[in-house]
């Protein structure tokens, strides 16, 4: 914090108020409050009490003169003047999740159980983040359940790289968990219940063909033939199914569900509580599918010779009474699975496990997350992989400088509520850029480069701090040279301008900039001498594909690959990759103004 002496002489007053009101304005959007100065110079100069109107005169003349300025300039003479600012505190607002129903502390466990099919994207960040969140709120247990249990989909197909992209990408978000386990390392459990579901006649194999059965079942509300079948009869066709007998199509494993019909149970209204009778008739549970047989899986953690494979919600229900879930948080989409799996639970007499619905998480159509668009993109050439720019994957934004408290923060800021929610990018930015614009160092790039000759020939050296509020971040130099660079855009003939950090007015003559002793204008432009010992050429990627190609201090490298700079007027980057052995060439990616 800038300290102020409690005497100074008059000839330094005029000096210690325009510091005063230049750190109340760049405190404050680029506004100096007259009253608010007055308040700290009459507070801390005792030599500006002797003449309060005088002082006042003095004050509102410097507010009005730093108000006008950009607040380019008022950053660059906070910098000039050596002015300290004292430093926020990051802090990540976080909005209160509401309790779980029945949550004791120590005793909850919890799951999250992506599909790894390809790596998280900002939708599966949401299940992430909430569950992680209730877990720590109750000292409880997360276990990372992955289920891989489609291998014929191809837009749901395992892959092998992206179990441990899964994991990376959830420490980065800093979900915890306490273990690690996989639907297609379970498969025997899964048989073993569900036979003991046909000994209890409490489940079918159906080879009815899917539409006749539809017709009959869920439109006619009537017994397809397969229902009334034998228990041992149905543990025939069980092992003729485990055996491959049965091809692909040919034959189901069924959960029986129409419980009013009266050959199911001796006595099902005493075994299932009137709620399950209820729901039990909702189409999309009636007899619902456990297995099916797949011919030709592709898996890259199963062999081949696995050809029955369970649904989701089979193995999903078996899991979490295995691994003592006593809480479930699920997307509203994924409400019809809690009332095919109470079904199953009432079969057995388990406790289902207390759940919480969130609404759905909707991306726009310029952020894609379809893992079928994404491999046709990468197949195409028009995105370089699963961390392009242009997705809203978990590792895209990671590359591009998004912080993973920045996502914490946002979804939180959702809750859990069951109104569908769409995902804003704008938020998210502000959100990061109050994270790191404390930390971030500020360098000059300047895009599409343009050399211009400076005359009369000048030289000289600038110190420029590395944050205009951390002083301690140190500085920067930079050389004036005969030749500069500046963007195109800003290479305007006839234009009066100042040049960043070096506080010089010029004037842009076509070829030639011009070296003025005064101007008027208040636009201030950045600049690079032209010179390789102080630049690097760069490239930075943006999000909508493009590549913005130009000229970076060469200072910048000091920050190190990963890091996030400011690129002054024109945004947040961070340093992705060196792209040769001299350190000539730099790759950023763009994260947001």
């Amino acid at each position: 914090m800038y300290f102020y002496m409690a005497k100074v002489k008059s000839s330094e007053l005029q000096t210690e108020i325009r510091k005063i009101a230049l750190l109340n304005a760049i405190s404050f959007g680029g506004k100096a409050n007259p009253k608010a100065v007055a308040g700290k110079v009459l507070g801390s100069i005792p030599e500006a009490r002797k003449d309060v109107p005088a002082t006042m005169k003095l004050i509102e003349e410097a507010c009005s003169q730093i108000n006008s300025m950009p607040v380019e300039e008022q950053n660059a003479q906070v910098s000039k003047l050596k002015i300290s600012i004292p430093e926020k505190e990051e802090t990540v607002e976080k909005k209160a999740l509401p309790p779980l129903e029945g949550a004791l502390a120590g005793k909850v466990v919890m799951r999250m159980a992506p599909n790894p099919n390809g790596p998280l994207h900002i939708g599966h960040s949401r299940m992430a983040i909430l569950n992680d969140e209730y877990a720590k709120m109750y000292d409880g247990k997360l276990i990372l359940r992955f289920d891989d249990s489609d291998p014929k989909n191809k837009n749901k197909l395992p892959m092998k790289e992206a179990y441990a992209w899964i994991e990376e990408d959830l420490k980065w978000l800093g979900v915890k968990y306490d273990g690690v386990e996989r639907v297609s390392a379970r498969i025997p459990a899964y048989y073993k219940y569900f036979e003991k579901l046909l000994e209890m006649n409490g489940a079918y194999i159906c080879t009815c063909k899917q539409e006749e059965w539809s017709e009959t079942a869920r439109k006619k509300r009537k017994l397809c033939p397969c229902r009334s079948l034998s228990v041992s009869e149905n543990m025939k066709r069980w092992k003729m199914m485990l055996d491959w007998k049965y091809k692909q199509g040919e034959a189901v494993a069924r959960i029986k569900t129409d419980l009013s019909e009266k050959n199911h149970l001796a006595d099902s209204s005493k075994l299932f509580s009137p709620d399950i009778l209820s729901m039990a008739k909702n189409p999309a549970v009636i007899d619902w599918v456990a297995f099916r047989i797949i011919d030709e899986p592709e898996h890259p953690m199963a062999d081949k010779s696995v050809k029955v494979w369970p649904m989701l919600d089979f193995a999903s229900a078996i899991d979490d009474f295995e691994f003592k879930i006593t809480h479930i948080i699920r997307g509203k989409d994924l409400a019809v699975s809690e009332l095919r799996q109470k079904v199953l639970y009432s079969y057995f007499g388990w406790k289902y496990p207390k759940t919480r619905v969130y609404g759905k998480f909707v991306t726009t159509e310029d952020m894609v997350v379809s893992k079928s668009k994404i491999n046709e993109g990468i197949r195409q050439g028009k995105y370089s992989g699963f961390d392009d720019p242009q997705l809203a994957t978990i590792m895209a934004f990671r590359r591009r400088g998004i912080r993973p408290a920045a996502i914490r923060e946002y979804i939180l800021s959702l809750g859990v509520s069951e109104s569908e929610t769409t995902f804003d990018m704008n938020i998210l930015e502000s959100i990061n850029r109050k994270i790191v614009d404390p930390k971030a160092a500020r360098y000059f790039f300047v895009d599409a480069p343009v050399k211009l000759k400076l005359t009369p020939k000048a030289g000289g050296i600038f110190k420029i701090r590395k944050h205009p509020q951390h002083p301690e971040m140190g500085e920067r130099t930079l050389k004036l040279a005969q030749e500069i660079y500046v963007s195109k855009s800003d290479a305007k003939p006839g234009e009066e301008v100042m040049l960043m950090g070096a506080m010089l007015p010029v004037k842009i003559t076509g070829k030639e900039i011009e070296l003025l002793k005064f101007t008027s204008s208040k636009r201030f432009i950045h600049w690079l001498p032209a010179d390789e010992k102080e630049i690097v050429q760069a490239e930075v990627r943006m999000p909508d594909g493009t590549t913005k190609k130009g000229v970076l201090e060469k200072a910048a490298l000091s920050e190190g690959v990963g890091a996030i700079i400011q690129l002054e007027r024109f945004g947040f980057a961070r340093i992705d990759a060196l792209q040769n052995k001299a350190n000539k060439q730099v790759l950023l990616y763009y994260t947001h103004k």
